[in-house]
């Protein structure tokens, strides 16, 4: 099941490079197939579709073959190629790259028990955002990397969580706004309702599978 889902995935890639017209729409229609990608994963998953996709959106921008090269973080999820080993996926497959980043997202959220904490984790790592509790312990924020801060009061706000969170009280007064993704994808085609219904019925079958057990 796990080929023939990469194989209908990259068919889909195939045809948006073939028909592409390199339009800032075709731009925007692909990012919308990878949302819905990453949405539906984290549907299947139990976590909130919008936490995963917002996630994606501030580590790739939405994009498939993005990679750091500080970081050596590939992928739309940016999985950490160690972190890819300790979950047993490859990085530079898609569908695996979704399936290990939201369920190291799911792990942050069962170990911590709050958004902010977690996207604190999957950004800092988790040992970090404990020391940090331990040491701070409703300031922990505070005391995290600007990149961290800025991080995580980014998905807040994209989820629309942020105006009257804690997270955002605790932060300083002349925090910056975050910076947007700055990988983009390009030469992408239209996607079609036909292709999100069927991308949806093969996730639906293979994320019901043990992948995510």
């Amino acid at each position: 099941m796990a080929l023939k889902v990469d194989n209908w995935v990259a068919a889909l890639r195939s045809d948006w490079h073939t028909s592409s017209s390199s339009t800032a729409s075709d731009s925007s229609s692909t990012k919308s197939f990878w949302q819905e990608l990453v949405g539906e994963v984290a549907s299947r998953a139990g976590i909130s579709p919008e936490l995963a996709v917002g996630v994606a959106r501030q580590e790739s921008g939405l994009n498939p073959g993005a990679v750091n090269p500080a970081s050596g973080a590939r992928g739309l999820m940016q999985l950490m190629p160690g972190t890819a080993a300790d979950l047993g996926v490859d990085p530079d497959n898609i569908l695996s790259n979704v399936l290990g980043g939201v369920r190291y997202l799911r792990e942050q959220m069962s170990t911590f028990g709050d958004t902010a904490k977690a996207l604190a984790a999957y950004n800092w790592g988790p040992h970090h955002v404990t020391e940090a509790v331990e040491r701070w312990g409703a300031e922990w924020l505070r005391h995290a990397p600007r990149e961290t801060q800025k991080y995580v009061t980014s998905i807040l706000s994209q989820m629309g969580s942020s105006a009257n969170s804690p997270v955002a009280d605790s932060l300083p007064s002349n925090s910056p706004s975050p910076h947007s993704a700055q990988h983009a994808i390009s030469g992408a085609g239209a996607t079609t309702a036909a292709a999100v219904a069927g991308i949806r019925s093969a996730l639906t079958a293979y994320l019901l599978s043990e992948i995510l057990e």
